[in-house]
């Protein structure tokens, strides 16, 4: 039985005109039985819909921030803005999975917030200041990670793949889930309220996952190795 192809959005460094991504992203894709490809941010965004065609799964990846007016907002100056080939192609790749496709998809952090603002949602711009009484979701001491307790909701996906109500996850972004988009409904969440992961309100059969934290650097954990698993079985 041939491997699905998986794609990841690669991240962009505009000064060296390279692709960027942690190769823990492969990793966890090879471990799972798939066949990671790479998701380079074209300039010509009607590219998109090919990738959406020719490949089984994809994986929507970490990064930088979007700039604030794609919600209605204006950027905060703890923000660090993408590149806009990278979120020009990635908001164009979201909104192209989410709208006219069935393929597997999962969300990494930036990936999770890109789906709930390519679906009409919005941020918290940095939740220090967003969400005073809020946890520290930042990596604070990188490359030691931050952790935390994240609560899965009852019989939800998480819950169905995992068996527990409760994991322990790294946590690395100083942004969230604001608005939570319509098509979509929260499957866990942090003790201060962060929503950690988000799947369709209505699946409809279709596998779709964003999470918040980052399981492909802790991909070797049987839990976070399972999200990868059930991706990969997905397609």
């Amino acid at each position: 039985m041939a491997k699905p192809l998986i794609g990841i959005s690669c991240g962009l460094d505009p000064v060296r005109s390279q692709l960027a991504l942690p190769i823990e992203y492969a990793e966890a894709l090879a471990a799972a039985g798939a066949l990671p490809v790479l998701i380079p941010p074209l300039a010509d965004l009607r590219s998109a819909k090919a990738y959406c065609r020719g490949l089984d799964g994809v994986i929507l990846s970490g990064g930088p921030d979007i700039r604030a007016s794609r919600y209605g907002q204006a950027n905060h100056s703890a923000m660090t803005i993408l590149p806009a080939r990278r979120e020009d192609w990635d908001l164009a790749l979201a909104q192209e999975l989410l709208a006219h496709s069935s393929k597997p998809l999962m969300g990494i952090c930036l990936g999770c917030q890109e789906m709930n603002v390519a679906a009409g949602g919005t941020l918290y711009r940095h939740i220090p200041d967003d969400l005073p009484t809020a946890l520290e979701h930042r990596r604070t001491r990188p490359p030691a990670e931050t952790w935390h307790d994240v609560e899965l909701v009852a019989d939800a996906l998480l819950y169905s793949l995992l068996g527990s109500t409760s994991i322990r996850c790294n946590s690395s972004h100083h942004q969230a889930v604001g608005r939570l988009a319509v098509p979509f409904q929260a499957i866990a969440h942090s003790s201060d309220g962060v929503i950690e992961a988000f799947t369709l309100r209505e699946a409809g059969g279709r596998f779709l996952l964003a999470l918040q934290w980052h399981p492909e650097r802790i991909w070797q954990q049987p839990y976070q190795l399972k999200l990868f698993q059930a991706l990969v079985a997905a397609c």
